[in-house]
């Protein structure tokens, strides 16, 4: 088993598990646009069947629309993701979407104007979404790029601490020779399946492999530790936004049905880069919990040429985080997801103060 094999389906488990925790699904082969082999999930296009690395279902569909779908190409290199990378996901997302089966007969029956049928597939059509999931950090010119052609960037390094990070990176071909490589073939499998059944006792020797002390199960430890605490936040400009709870017991964790959510976001300048985001309920403003988040690295970028200015703090608070879509965990199926808008009375009455 090479490493960097072993390595890029670990990064797949990784999201793939994040992506189900906030109520996304695995999208099922139809055996002809889409197929398995081997283990691996096609999805066919103009010019060839593609390798998808992760392909789901959203927890919900937007009206009016195509339904859609999201695909995440998963790149474990060692090293920054670079622009060529990023270029390849809008090259995928063009050739996925715009393929279509036209062949000689329907050509014909274009020719009649009085045809009875259409000359079209009768089949479910997809707006599929291709992003980039990464290990490390991406390039300036690759985020510039995801931007300007709304491609979804998500980096392990945005949620997982640079200990885990450093241990990811440094799996090498040296450390895969040192295990059985019954226990690597059992643990790839593992990750590669799409249904994650870590109970099957198919993985017998993958739940032995992990809960013994080495690098890669304290990687899925700390993993699986930090999705079950955090929640994929979405902004309106398209970014991500991870929220840390500091345990199971939050107001997002026990939402009944649809509340009216407000927030206040706080900062210190020991830490500028971790905002605090307190969710409360309008109708109660009791039932409140603080969420930890990384400021989105080009939104940090864009204040650090203020100076980090306080005024500007606010000003990027209203323009970027006035309103987050959060995606709700597995146990609160029934919700897709939750809206939470920027309390705009305390955020008037902080500039004020400021400005006073």
């Amino acid at each position: 088993m090479k490493a960097g094999n072993l390595k890029g389906a670990l990064l797949e488990y990784i999201v793939r598990q994040l992506l189900k925790s906030c109520g996304f699904t695995n999208v099922k082969a139809d055996n002809l646009f889409s197929f398995e082999r081997g283990g691996l999930f096609f999805i066919n296009g103009r010019g060839a069947a593609h390798d998808a690395d992760i392909i789901m279902n959203p927890p919900i569909q937007m009206p009016f629309a195509y339904p859609s779908q999201l695909l995440f190409e998963c790149k474990a290199y060692g090293s920054t993701t670079s622009l060529p990378i990023v270029r390849n996901a809008l090259g995928l997302r063009n050739d996925i979407n715009e393929f279509e089966i036209v062949t000689r007969d329907s050509l014909r029956k274009r020719q009649n104007n009085r045809r009875a049928t259409y000359a079209i597939d009768t089949r479910t059509r997809f707006l599929y979404q291709v992003g980039v999931a990464s290990v490390n950090e991406f390039s300036k010119p690759s985020v510039e790029y995801a931007t300007n052609n709304k491609i979804p960037l998500l980096s392990l390094s945005w949620f997982l601490s640079s200990h885990t990070i450093n241990a990811f990176n440094s799996i090498d071909q040296t450390l895969i020779n040192s295990f059985n490589p019954e226990d690597v073939q059992n643990l790839y499998d593992f990750f590669k399946d799409r249904k994650g059944n870590f109970h099957n006792e198919t993985y017998r020797k993958t739940r032995d492999f992990l809960r013994s002390n080495n690098i890669l199960g304290n990687i899925v430890t700390e993993a699986n530790e930090t999705i079950r605490y955090s929640y994929v936040g979405l902004l309106e400009t398209g970014d991500i936004v991870f929220l840390f709870a500091q345990s199971e017991d939050n107001i997002l964790n026990h939402l009944n049905g649809f509340a009216t959510l407000k927030a206040e976001i706080h900062w210190s300048s020991d830490r500028p880069d971790v905002w605090t985001l307190t969710i409360y309920n309008s109708r109660n403003r009791v039932q409140r919990s603080d969420f930890d988040f990384y400021v989105p690295k080009r939104i940090f970028n864009h204040w650090k040429t203020y100076n980090l200015d306080k005024n500007a703090a606010l000003n990027i608070k209203q323009e970027f985080f006035s309103r987050i879509f959060v995606f709700n965990q597995q146990n609160n199926l029934e919700i897709p997801f939750s809206i939470i808008n920027i309390d705009r009375e305390w955020l008037e009455q902080i500039r004020n103060n400021e400005n006073g």
